[in-house]
């Protein structure tokens, strides 16, 4: 049943994140279409762009650590016995987790305090809270992902240590 959940979730994370970059990409030639062919420019073009812009990285950024696929300097990691690296792998997931919870709490009253200050954008006059929004919820999603992460680090280092596997 969790898996289940698990893998709709990462289905609709990447139908999201697909079609939002089709749609920058189809924004972006729209843009430049009418304002190179037709010396016309739509003012709201930019601004969609944006933050379509800030939804994808935040987005990308959290599929991106789920599926490891983020950068990493593990040179001094892999040259360590194998407790040690799930243990130090534990500690950095764990790190990274913390980081992103304290952007979401950060990102999140810079939303409350937009959503006080009743401010809209300048073309679409969207409230701006609304285009902020991505940040603390990705950031929270980011920062369970690692988390997740390293709890599964940590088990495999106690295993290794269980199974005899210390070597020092």
């Amino acid at each position: 049943m969790i898996e289940r959940a698990v893998q709709l979730v990462d289905r609709v994370e990447k139908f999201t994140l697909v079609w939002t970059i089709l749609g920058l990409a189809l924004i972006g030639f729209v843009e430049v279409f009418t304002r190179y062919l037709l010396n016309y420019s739509f003012t709201w073009y930019e601004e969609v762009g944006r933050y379509l812009g800030v939804f994808i990285a935040f987005l990308g950024g959290s599929i991106g650590v789920k599926s490891g696929s983020h950068f990493v300097m593990d040179l001094f990691v892999t040259r360590i016995a194998s407790p040690w690296q799930q243990f130090l792998r534990t500690i950095t997931s764990l790190l990274s987790g913390t980081f992103f919870f304290l952007v979401a709490w950060y990102a999140w009253k810079m939303v409350t305090r937009l959503y006080g200050f009743e401010t809209t954008s300048p073309t679409l006059e969207m409230p701006m809270y609304i285009a902020y929004l991505p940040i603390p919820f990705f950031s929270v999603v980011m920062g369970l992902r690692f988390c997740g992460q390293g709890f599964g680090h940590l088990r495999n280092g106690l295993r290794v240590v269980r199974d005899g596997g210390v070597k020092c």
